[in-house]
């Protein structure tokens, strides 16, 4: 590559501060230009981190209309998403966007047609798809170490945005996030669901609120159908304390663990007797390596600086904001949704 990218960041928030912006900087090919933020308090919080732009906006109009970018990222709440990622690829910019990608589906499909269009490029901040645990069990997967998978559970919660995470509410105010824990957290389920195995083809779920004192849901379960011959469920919450995190695929031939708390991926064989006992053997196969993050903004940056193929896309985030809002609407009608 002969020059430097030019980089700009929409918002100034917490994921741009720990994942984005520390990816651009640490990349001697990549040129922090601009930043479009409103808050004084985000701006000097990155400043705090030693993160220094060549400028600095309030208005993302006005920084889009005035610098030559080459790469920018969409860090903003998520009723912002689809309206930014388009405004940047009209001003001729690739766009690393964060999940979910929208809030329905004709904005999905409207920044798909604003990326043909202008013949750029959008990758979204899938961050699980990086996690080298994860990686690591999706090829021993693919070299059929456990024999075709017929059952995936998938659980991803914490304690939510706040405390310790968002500086501000907007996480829980549903006219600016749309929804709650099924858009944060199990969107990611639903996304390592289909980087592992393949497209969910129906959903029956429930999303809840049961602790938060929100006006959107802090807990979900779904239950899914991968092609005829797999299913899963996964869970994602903004209540959780402690407890398993992580992913388990069964095969005809065994299971993969892919634990998170412990940094561990296990296969395990053995059996399970109709009366209770176990002859069970757990091998470590990989454990927790180079953190998710920065794998996600190397390999991303690499893909944009070398026009090669992006390890996360547009295509994944619509396939993905597909099931998560037909997740919804099975909770509301409590019914089973089919998807195309």
């Amino acid at each position: 590559m002969s020059k430097k990218l030019k980089v700009g960041v929409i918002g100034g928030g917490s994921i741009a501060r720990w994942c984005h912006v520390p990816g651009y900087a640490a990349d001697p090919d990549c040129e922090l230009t601009a930043l479009a933020e409103p808050c004084q308090t985000s701006i000097d919080k990155l400043a705090d981190k030693g993160f220094k732009f060549e400028r600095v906006y309030s208005d993302y109009k006005e920084m889009l209309a005035k610098e030559d970018l080459d790469l920018v990222s969409v860090c903003t709440p998520n009723k912002y998403h689809a309206e930014m990622a388009i405004a940047a690829l009209n001003a001729g910019c690739d766009v690393l966007l964060e999940k979910p990608i929208a809030l329905s589906m004709e904005e999905a499909y409207a920044i798909k047609e604003a990326m043909e269009k202008n013949n750029k490029r959008v990758a979204v901040g899938f961050s699980h798809r990086f996690e080298h645990m994860v990686r690591e069990a999706k090829a021993a997967i693919q070299r059929g170490l456990i024999g075709e998978p017929f059952m995936i559970r998938v659980r991803f919660a914490h304690m939510g945005p706040q405390p310790g995470w968002a500086t501000t509410e907007w996480f829980y105010k549903p006219e600016i996030a749309g929804g709650g824990a099924m858009l944060d957290m199990a969107v990611h389920c639903v996304d390592i669901i289909q980087f592992m195995l393949g497209k969910i083809t129906g959903i029956t779920a429930v999303t809840a609120t049961l602790r938060k004192d929100i006006k959107v849901d802090d807990n979900v379960v779904g239950t899914v159908k991968i092609g005829d011959r797999c299913m899963g469920y996964f869970e994602g919450g903004w209540t959780t304390l402690t407890g398993f995190g992580g992913i388990e695929i069964m095969g005809d031939n065994g299971s993969i663990v892919v634990d998170y708390a412990q940094g561990k991926v296990f296969s395990r064989s053995g059996v399970t007797k109709p009366d209770g006992t176990l002859t069970i053997q757990d091998e470590v196969i990989a454990t927790a390596a180079t953190p998710k993050w920065t794998l996600q903004m190397q390999e991303l940056i690499a893909a944009f600086k070398n026009n090669t193929e992006l390890p996360a896309t547009l295509e994944d985030g619509i396939s993905a904001l597909k099931v998560t809002l037909a997740a919804y609407e099975s909770s509301a009608k409590g019914k089973y949704i089919s998807i195309d």
